[in-house]
């Protein structure tokens, strides 16, 4: 009995000791982390956002597509989202923050530009707002 219980603390003790030099040879030696840029990429991924916005825009000019103007509407508030994100990287500077404020004011442009043309939800809503106004001096 004492025979078996030897062995199995032995054979544990091996099983456990093998089983944390494979952990040790994963995790590596180097406990230290190392943080990757921030700040630069999310303003070049505000950017690029940007410029799918506009360039989503002059397709729908082209092409008169609902679509494509809805969908060059949402990039830009993307790129906007993008833009205001970076205040949460741990690189940042002023230069990133002007790039943010300069990124906002892009995309509020747009998205304006944007809202002016996407067509209207119901043209009939119209006449019948104007038929309600009127009813009083119009009877039929």
């Amino acid at each position: 009995m004492k025979l078996k219980n030897l062995i199995l603390a032995i054979t544990t003790i091996g099983f456990l000791s093998s089983g944390c030099s494979t952990i040790q040879e994963i995790v590596g030696d180097g406990n230290t982390l190392i943080a990757g840029p921030c700040a630069d990429l999310t303003i070049d991924e505000a950017f690029f956002l940007h410029e799918e916005a506009k360039s989503g825009f002059a397709k729908y000019l082209n092409t008169r597509e609902d679509h494509l103007l809805f969908d060059a509407f949402y990039t830009a508030s993307d790129s906007r989202s993008v833009a205001q994100s970076v205040s949460q990287c741990w690189d940042r500077r002023v230069s990133h923050y002007n790039a943010m404020k300069n990124l906002e004011e892009l995309n509020n442009d747009l998205a304006r530009i944007l809202i002016r043309n996407m067509p209207d939800e119901d043209p009939g809503q119209m006449v019948s707002v104007y038929r309600d106004k009127y009813t009083r001096l119009m009877h039929r």
